[in-house]
């Protein structure tokens, strides 16, 4: 063999070399793009139905709307029920009143101290306030016992409070009846809402955070 064929000889037998290379940076490459899609599969973005912040507020608008919708069709049926609640709560006025002064009065829906008197209605009983409140807890995402936990302490408590805020409203009617419309028509408004709120804050903090296994196997 001459010196003149050598060179060729060399460069066919480096290419195979070449084209090993060549394969092996195709296949390493492929790898890299399964690789990427094994990772890009392994963090896809959960339904929204799964999040519970967004379920919790799609399910508490659920329940407003159904509470907006039904409520009147309610009220039309049962308005002896509505009725009943506000002259009962006149009557807790009446007595609570009754014990601090004898000029006190009550009669069906109305209630009198020392010459000053409240006419209660369906808004004075903090219906609206309790229907609110059970929109909020019946949408938490908790088991269902913890819910019922929550209405049976969240509704007393959400009407203790509204009966307060009528006394404050008589004492204030009657001691300073300049900052009556003021108290009646944005104080405790906005009271109402922290109220519901506090109450509502509550009862996730005491209860559904609470662990109930490990307080029922402690001794």
């Amino acid at each position: 063999m001459s010196d003149g064929d050598r060179p060729d000889h060399e460069e066919a037998a480096g290419s195979p070399e070449f084209a090993n290379h060549d394969d092996a940076t195709v296949e390493s490459s492929g790898n890299g793009s399964e690789a990427e899609e094994a990772s890009s599969s392994g963090h896809e973005e959960e339904p929204v139905w799964r999040n519970p912040a967004y379920r919790f507020v799609f399910l508490f608008l659920v329940y407003l709307g159904a509470i907006a919708f039904g409520y009147p069709k309610l009220r039309e049926r049962y308005e002896w029920v509505l009725d009943g609640l506000a002259v009962f709560t006149a009557n807790v006025e009446y007595y609570a009143f009754s014990l601090f002064s004898d000029a006190t009065s009550v009669s069906d829906r109305v209630v009198s101290y020392k010459g000053f008197a409240v006419h209660i209605i369906e808004e004075c009983t903090g219906v609206y306030e309790v229907l609110i409140f059970a929109a909020a807890v019946l949408a938490f995402p908790t088991i269902w016992p913890k819910k019922w936990v929550g209405l049976g302490l969240g509704l007393p408590m959400l009407y203790f409070f509204n009966v307060l805020r009528i006394a404050v409203l008589m004492l204030v009617g009657k001691y300073m009846p300049q900052y009556f419309d003021f108290m009646h028509l944005y104080f405790w408004q906005a009271t109402l809402i922290l109220m519901i709120t506090s109450v509502w804050l509550l009862w996730i903090t005491q209860v559904v955070n609470r662990d109930w296994s490990r307080t029922a196997s402690s001794p």
